[in-house]
């Protein structure tokens, strides 16, 4: 199974990510807060929503392969089927970065904002695989989601053992406008890579002997600053289906 070279990114949903950095010690804290904050969210917004906790999950092996960006602990996933209801999405957590000052660093933290890409679709599984990416110098955002989405994707078509693939096309621009309607700092990442997993013992068995791994890492090399983007592995919470 492939990307059709013919097709286009789906843009018709919607999608916020709160990205955030916990103080030290306070990520079971901050997730609880984050839970408490979302639950809010829920009792404000219309039906046609979906909302997920994601946690960072102890002794995470993912960081090391990218060891000069620090992962995130908590992260808030809010998505809609209407791409213009931004504002209802912020409405819903207004004030969030006061909300949680105390126990993330809100510098550290970021929201991402875009339309994500359900290539392989899967029921909420309780592991989830992020990628935060960032395109190589001389290489346009545009000319970067080009290649991810109808080339790098064959790699998650082909990995074993996972239940969901999803592209997250990021933009830059409306993240940073975000960022400072929540209170929180910015990154600037092209896309997120997601893999939904069922086991990580699974996972790793299915790569094997990693040749999988070289291979999309050497046509990473193409196009991604593999040094300055990270990964790491989240539990997930489903707080609206």
């Amino acid at each position: 199974m492939s990307v059709d070279p013919a097709a286009q990114p789906d843009t018709s949903h919607l999608r916020l990510q709160i990205h955030l950095a916990a103080r030290g010690g306070c990520r079971g804290a901050l997730a609880e807060r984050v839970r408490e904050l979302a639950h809010e969210a829920a009792a404000t917004l219309k039906s046609n929503v979906s909302i997920t906790l994601l946690t960072q999950v102890d002794n995470d092996p993912f960081p090391a392969a990218n060891p000069l960006c620090r992962p995130f602990d908590v992260v808030l996933e809010i998505e809609t089927d209407s791409i213009s209801g931004l504002d209802s999405l912020l409405d819903s957590v207004q004030n969030f970065g006061d909300s949680v000052a105390d126990l993330a660093h809100l510098d550290l933290s970021a929201a991402l904002v875009g339309a994500p890409q359900k290539l392989i679709q899967s029921t909420p599984p309780p592991l989830r695989y992020l990628y935060l990416m960032r395109r190589k110098a001389h290489t346009t955002h545009d000319a970067y989601i080009d290649y991810y989405f109808h080339n790098h994707s064959n790699f998650g078509f082909i990995t074993p053992n996972i239940s969901g693939y999803t592209q997250f096309h990021v933009d830059a621009a409306a993240s940073s406008d975000v960022a400072k309607r929540l209170g929180v700092g910015t990154t600037v990442v092209d896309s997120v890579s997601e893999l939904s997993i069922e086991s990580l013992d699974l996972f790793f068995e299915g790569i094997g002997d990693g040749r999988l791994g070289i291979e999309a890492a050497e046509d990473e090399a193409r196009f991604v600053d593999r040094d300055n983007s990270v990964s790491f592995l989240c539990t997930t919470e489903t707080i609206v289906a």
